[in-house]
């Protein structure tokens, strides 16, 4: 797929993570019992990262790897912070720990690449 393809899909991603955690409490159509909701976190997240260095070429990669190390510190904390004032949403560390693995997963992922490539083409 193009970048402007996943540029495209980077921000729709956004806008409907955005616009989700900005509704008052969403009733789970799964049991809560199994605890889903900290795995949602983990894979929304993961998404998100996964499209946020899809937007760049591969020569990007490393350089954009420390930008989304950053990013993955503090947009899961600003997440959970914009939610406080939400009816039946509340501030939750576990939350925030489930988004860093989502990023954490990716970034990686990615730095296992780039080490392979230029073990490859040196």
């Amino acid at each position: 797929m193009k970048k402007k393809y996943y540029k495209i899909a980077f921000y729709i991603w956004a806008g409907i993570l955005f616009t989700l955690t900005s509704i008052p409490k969403l009733k789970s159509p799964i049991d809560d019992s199994l605890n889903i909701d900290k795995l949602a976190h983990l894979i929304v997240y993961l998404i998100f990262a996964y499209l946020f260095m899809k937007m760049f070429d591969r020569k990007q990669y490393l350089q954009k790897l420390k930008l989304l190390s950053i990013l993955a510190v503090i947009i899961p904390i600003f997440d959970e912070l914009h939610q406080i004032p939400i009816p039946g949403r509340c501030f939750s560390y576990y939350d925030i720990l489930a988004d860093f693995l989502g990023f954490l997963t990716i970034i990686i992922y990615y730095k296992i690449m780039c080490k392979r490539s230029s073990e490859i083409n040196p």
